[in-house]
């Protein structure tokens, strides 16, 4: 794909101009910039969804796009594992073509059974070649590597969440083996482990992709290209985040040296110009237009340095003193109803520590934060907090926000002592600026909710801070400027997060929540990020052990039990042949020995033909078991 001068504008703002680049067949590409900088936008005109203004965008002939696409109508009868099956669309058609020959088979004869033999070899040949002996395993290593259970693989499509389809559709874009992925934000709705799934999926990916996102651990891991929009143009490096931002910083700083230099330069000139016409000579009015020529020359090459993006400015300023033991969570449980979300859970967080809660989604994390602030009752155990204690929460609900309200308006129902200067001070560093402050809480992303939210624990004067997931919505820059805050902060941290980037920087401790208690791997134990990859790994893998040798023995297996079946049927059906011949001819025998009065042969007869009728039943029962028997083994074949 090429991306050639693309330029888009939206309501007469420019989002960006002039952006090059090219797409090579196994390019892994990250693209990133702050929130409304026309990342999605930029996608979107890649998936041809939106026409660019300016420029154009081509593709190259037979090269198939994936990406996460709306989700189709569904009915209940389309489970999770066939909806993610279906990214094999050729191989299914492949499939079934295959057991079609085989059934055309068993009657053709002549020269139609040797076509339909090599049309079998060949179908076969290229079946193979393009893995369809795991294409099944590897379904279901995908889906249960981005965080599924066995259980939920049968279960209708309909009935799982937003979130849990996002993941699905995820999975049936990495799985379709399309030359080039789109990806917009595909780890937001993933724990750590399914992020490191992907993170080893894409590794060996061997198409091309570009990704959107602002997990820097996961394009340091994921990428070894990064595009930057900023500013409304493109930066372009070689290297994954961590290189972009050296690189990027060393240009920045070049350019920033060249620049004062420059205008150092123009005004030594300036000063000579000066010089010359206090002297006001003829000779001097040739060397004044000499050196305004000059100055022309530096000024028309002179390039202004870019200055940082919007991002979040601000400090956190904690309340009164704390004692030395802030939280002591002693044997805490949680259940809603007949289900266990954890049990037995222990943690002691002194003073000034700073400490990040991990763990698979739905493992309790956001629970565990909720009983801390009393929003929940633990149902096992209990917990309680150190003298002089005020907790500041931030959660990803920020349905607490009334939508009927402006920004500014709800800035004033939190804080009515604060006057307008104060709280229009307090927007702008949190980049509400100008008429910003007047949108309505319903108009606004769930980034700028977000951002709402943090500036009410901002001036909360809390001393502890609990946060469930504070950089889901934010950018890049705003992440990191959230971690320099978070890192000058004097008070105590608990974070509920999987941005591993933000662990790896504030992180005192790491602690592990599961179903049984919390996990703090002891020094020397290796990090709960590396139990969690290797458990994912485990996971996803454990389907993908069956060797093509033992496929093979399956389907032999398979289709010799089969053929069994089938022989049991045929021999089912010629035992109740034969008993209805035998009951008539015993029927015809009776009628003869009556006409006959040979009433001792009539009774013998007529007992056997008892036998035979009670015969019949246990050969109808035969014949039914193995019909089932044969459906059954005619299903796993197919399989």
């Amino acid at each position: 794909m090429n991306v050639v001068q693309v330029r888009k504008e939206f309501a007469e703002r420019v989002l960006f101009s002039d952006i090059s680049f090219e797409v090579g067949p196994r390019d892994h590409i990250g693209l990133i910039g702050v929130n409304g900088c026309g990342k999605s936008t930029l996608i979107r005109m890649m998936q041809g969804l939106l026409p660019p203004d300016g420029g154009y965008i081509s593709v190259r002939p037979q090269c198939t796009i994936a990406t996460v696409e709306q989700l189709p109508a569904l009915s209940e009868d389309v489970t999770l594992y066939d909806f993610v099956l279906d990214a094999h669309g050729e191989l299914l058609q492949m499939e079934q073509e295959l057991s079609l020959i085989s059934q055309r088979l068993e009657q053709a004869e002549g020269e139609e059974r040797r076509r339909l033999i090599n049309r079998q070899d060949r179908l076969m040949e290229q079946f193979q070649r393009e893995d369809g002996l795991t294409y099944r395993a590897v379904t279901r290593s995908a889906l249960l590597g981005l965080g599924f259970t066995e259980e939920e693989l049968n279960k209708p499509i309909v009935r799982f969440s937003g979130g849990q389809v996002a993941k699905a559709m995820l999975a049936r874009a990495i799985l379709c083996k399309a030359d080039l992925l789109l990806l917009d934000e595909p780890t937001n709705n993933l724990d750590v482990a399914a992020i490191c799934y992907l993170q080893e999926f894409l590794n060996g990916y061997k198409g091309a992709y570009v990704l959107v996102s602002h997990d820097r651990a996961f394009l340091d891991a994921a990428v070894d290209r990064v595009l930057e929009l900023e500013n409304g143009h493109l930066i372009a490096t070689r290297g994954n985040y961590t290189r972009h931002v050296e690189l990027k910083m060393n240009e920045r700083e070049i350019a920033a040296r060249r620049y004062q230099q420059t205008m150092k330069e123009i005004k030594r000139i300036e000063g000579i110009i000066a010089q010359q016409r206090r002297w006001n000579q003829e000779r001097n009015f040739v060397t004044i237009a000499s050196k305004q020529k000059q100055i022309d020359r530096l000024k028309e090459g002179l390039v202004p340095p870019e200055k940082d993006p919007a991002a979040i400015h601000f400090h956190f300023r904690g309340a009164e003193p704390s004692g030395n033991e802030i939280i002591d969570v002693r044997d805490m449980g949680m259940a809603y109803g007949d289900k266990q979300v954890f049990s037995h859970a222990n943690l002691l967080i002194w003073k000034g520590q700073t400490v990040c809660l991990v763990g698979a989604n739905g493992c309790g994390k956001s629970t565990f934060l909720k009983a801390l602030t009393g929003q929940l009752t633990p149902t096992q155990g209990y917990f309680k907090l150190g003298a002089g204690v005020r907790l500041g929460y931030f959660q990803q609900n920020t349905d607490s926000l009334n939508p009927a309200f402006t920004i500014l308006e709800e800035m004033q129902e939190a804080f009515p002592h604060a006057t307008e200067g104060e709280l229009r001070t307090y927007l702008g560093a949190f980049l509400f600026r100008g008429d910003d402050i007047y949108k309505r809480i319903s108009a606004l992303s769930g980034g700028e909710r977000a951002r709402i939210k943090l500036l009410q624990l901002v001036l909360s004067g809390a001393n502890v801070l609990l946060l469930d997931e504070p950089t889901n919505h934010f950018d890049i820059q705003s992440c990191e400027v959230l971690e320099k805050a978070l890192d000058a902060f004097g008070g105590t941290v608990l974070i509920v997060t999987h941005d591993r980037y933000l662990v790896e920087r504030l992180a005192d401790r790491v602690v592990l929540l599961e179903p049984d208690g919390i996990l703090e791997p002891e020094e020397g134990e290796g990090s709960v990020f590396d139990r969690l990859r290797v458990r994912a790994a485990e996971k996803a893998e454990k389907p993908r052990q069956e060797s093509r040798d033992n496929y093979y023995q399956r389907q032999k297996e398979s289709k010799a039990a089969l053929a069994a079946a089938k022989q049991n049927v045929t021999r089912a059906e010629r035992a109740i042949e034969k008993n209805e011949r035998d009951q008539a001819d015993t029927q015809r025998a009776i009628d003869e020995a009556e006409r006959q009065g040979d009433f001792v042969r009539m009774q013998q007869l007529c007992v056997e033909l008892g036998r035979l009728q009670a015969e019949e039943g246990t050969l109808y029962e035969a014949l039914e078991a193995a019909e089932g028997e044969k459906t059954r083994l005619e299903k796993e074949c197919k399989e």
